[in-house]
């Protein structure tokens, strides 16, 4: 589930523990720029770990597989595009909107109707829930955690904390609550979830707890953004898989999307993902911290949402246009969206996402409507050929 700061790429899960990533990390990793152009790539779900020299060692003992990427199959200029891109991996769907309303789809091993876990994509939904929960008159972007809470939050040093700031990383909550690291540690090794059985309110608990830092600047948070989601349930009446079904996915018809919550809500269609070194990882359901990175989707659903969300149809789709953080001319951020140069002098919108066994990335561009959506089951980086697309240097 990773994002990053200031290079915001996507961080290896298995390095991300203790990053800024996202679910996929809790800081932020090392994160390279991507070479000759501004776009600086923020990280995604991964999980990084404080000891990643002893994770990469373990990992190595348990014998890397290689990676074997699949047939191709769907738009064979689709797949002959990027074929040349996807080493490493082994399952890839994608979904190309062209900009005419035309979606193309391809993929390799993989049809557009598989099931991938998306990560940080996630958090793009939380923020069609923050936008939706405006249009209703429930929340404001200003609203604090005070607001949605009233006395729960009397004594927490984040009562006065805006939902603005939770969906824009600027809150000063750090990406993991103090109490979760334990269990992370094992949870990595192990290739499990490495997020602890915490439900909603438990989550909400610990962001109680934290005294923010850096607040104001740009520091990415998974616990924020699964705060965000767990208020806007509680601003509701309501659970944030519930909410998130009435008021974005079955609106949508978006039928093989969801958040599973718990092991026991995955369905018969969950596939397990891969480390970046090609070992079985364990699904990554996430409980209480869900709105930061546990949906599950595939590109035909995705493909629908982005088209939603181009074209302002969808709803929440505000979400991706009203900039609550500007960093600078190249770099801005709605609610949950990011907004980047990414070396064409144009701001793309985007947001990428990494478990322990997948990697995602969407976006598009506003000014032509061309899209992408890449999945794989493979815990690394997608981030460079999506941009590819995007920026025209790769032709679909």
């Amino acid at each position: 589930m990773t994002d990053q700061h200031p290079d915001r790429t996507e961080a290896d899960p298995e390095a991300d523990i203790g990053t800024d990533a996202d679910i996929d990390s809790g800081s932020d990793p090392d994160a390279p720029s991507r070479t000759g152009t501004s776009f600086s790539r923020r990280t995604v779900l991964a999980a990084g770990i404080p000891a990643v020299a002893g994770v990469l060692a373990i990992t190595a003992l348990s014998g890397p597989r290689p990676a074997r990427l699949g047939d191709p199959t769907g738009d064979e200029q689709v797949t002959a595009a990027l074929q040349p891109h996807l080493s490493g991996h082994r399952r890839v769907a994608i979904a190309y909107l062209d900009g005419s309303g035309t979606t193309r789809f391809g993929g390799f091993g993989a049809e557009a109707t598989d099931e991938f876990e998306v990560g940080s994509v996630t958090k793009t939904f939380t923020g069609a829930l923050l936008a939706s929960a405006v249009e209703r008159g429930e929340v404001t972007v200003q609203s604090t955690v005070a607001d949605v809470l009233g006395d729960e939050a009397e004594e927490s040093a984040i009562a006065d904390v805006r939902l603005a700031e939770l969906a824009t990383h600027t809150s000063g909550i750090p990406s993991l609550a103090p109490s979760w690291w334990t269990g992370r540690f094992t949870g990595t090794l192990l290739r499990q979830d490495p997020y602890p059985a915490r439900d909603g309110d438990e989550v909400i608990a610990d962001a109680l707890g934290i005294t923010p830092n850096g607040r104001g600047s740009y520091a990415y948070s998974n616990l924020g953004v699964a705060l965000q989601g767990q208020l806007l349930a509680r601003a509701a009446g309501t659970d944030y898989a519930t909410l998130l079904g009435d008021r974005i996915l079955e609106p949508l018809s978006l039928a093989s999307t969801y958040a599973p919550i718990t092991p026991e809500g995955l369905r018969d269609t969950a596939t397990r993902g891969h480390t970046s070194a090609g070992l079985p990882n364990a699904a990554w359901t996430m409980h209480g911290v869900a709105p930061a990175g546990g949906i599950r989707s595939t590109a035909e659903d995705l493909a629908l949402y982005l088209t939603g969300m181009i074209e302002g149809t969808a709803p929440g789709a505000s979400a991706a246009t009203e900039v609550l953080f500007t960093e600078s001319q190249s770099s801005e951020t709605s609610m949950n969206w990011f907004h980047e140069d990414m070396g064409t002098g144009q701001l793309m919108t985007w947001h990428n996402g990494m478990t322990g066994g997948f990697a995602a990335f969407t976006g598009w561009d506003p000014a032509t409507g061309r899209g992408i959506v890449l999945l794989t089951d493979t815990a690394r980086s997608l981030d460079d050929v999506a941009v590819a697309v995007l920026t025209g240097e790769v032709e679909l």
